[in-house]
């Protein structure tokens, strides 16, 4: 059966000598394998539309209960320059993970599909000073559209206002909810108003005026690592991505001393 469709390449993975097979983000059949005969043989168009963050005009044959086979692809938009810019790629490879750790195959969503589609454009499009800013707002937007995101506004449990994060509760909590005997000792993040301000405002504003949002460094930052530990505990895992970047600011941090 052959059937029509769009997809982003999520990741591909090397199978045999030359052949792929390539992940992809479909608005009418979620999240699906598929086999690529031959691509890594030559550098034909059809290689390049493999390319990971490609999207495409895809054309899959074969049962929906087996690998189907990409008998076409055509590119629409390639998104190489976030691919040639490394921190742009490994922020968007964090999206990646996380929609292939906690999104089920198999299962349209044509939301989640237009959702990321335009995340790539607008990272595309946004100038490289506010990319940090918008990197966050993407994982926090994408968490919030599959049921995963972090409370931060009031006690998770009486709506108290709290800044201590607790990534087992994945909410904020007071100091009467958090000491319980059940909750002795439990680890937590303590924020300050201006992470909870800059969450609440990339959960509410559209993603196409989130370039307005100006937050400091350190807010970023923050919020960038209670959003790794909160997947962390999710996961029973860190994100790979995340560990990337972590090893990529220490080795650079270690070239600028000792240059």
């Amino acid at each position: 059966m052959l059937q029509r469709t769009e997809g982003i390449v999520l990741k591909t993975q090397k199978y045999g000598e030359a052949d792929l097979i390539v992940t992809y983000l479909t608005p009418d059949r979620g999240i699906v394998n598929a086999f690529a005969k031959s691509p890594r043989k030559t550098k034909s168009r059809f290689g390049s539309s493999l390319e990971p963050l490609t999207h495409g005009k895809i054309s899959l044959w074969g049962k929906e209960q087996s690998l189907p086979r990409i008998t076409q692809a055509d590119i629409i938009t390639p998104f190489q320059s976030i691919r040639e810019i490394y921190r742009d790629f490994v922020n968007v490879s964090r999206l990646t993970e996380i929609l292939l750790c906690l999104v089920p195959p198999g299962i349209p969503n044509q939301r989640l599909f237009a959702f990321h589609l335009n995340i790539l454009h607008q990272i595309q499009a946004s100038p490289d000073g506010s990319r940090d800013a918008l990197h966050v707002i993407s994982r926090i937007r994408l968490l919030a559209l599959i049921g995963y995101a972090p409370r931060l506004k009031g006690c998770g449990k009486c709506g108290k206002e709290s800044l201590d994060f607790y990534p087992d509760s994945g909410t904020t909590l007071c100091s009467a909810c958090a000491v319980t005997p059940d909750r002795a000792g439990k680890p937590f993040i303590r924020i300050d108003s201006k992470v909870i301000h800059f969450y609440a405002h990339s959960t509410e504003w559209p993603i196409h005026i989130s370039n307005r949002l100006k937050p400091a460094h350190q807010t970023i930052a923050d919020l960038s690592s209670l959003l790794d530990r909160h997947l962390t505990h999710i996961l029973s895992k860190k994100l790979r991505s995340s560990e990337f970047l972590t090893e990529h600011k220490s080795h650079s941090a270690k070239e600028e001393k000792v240059f």
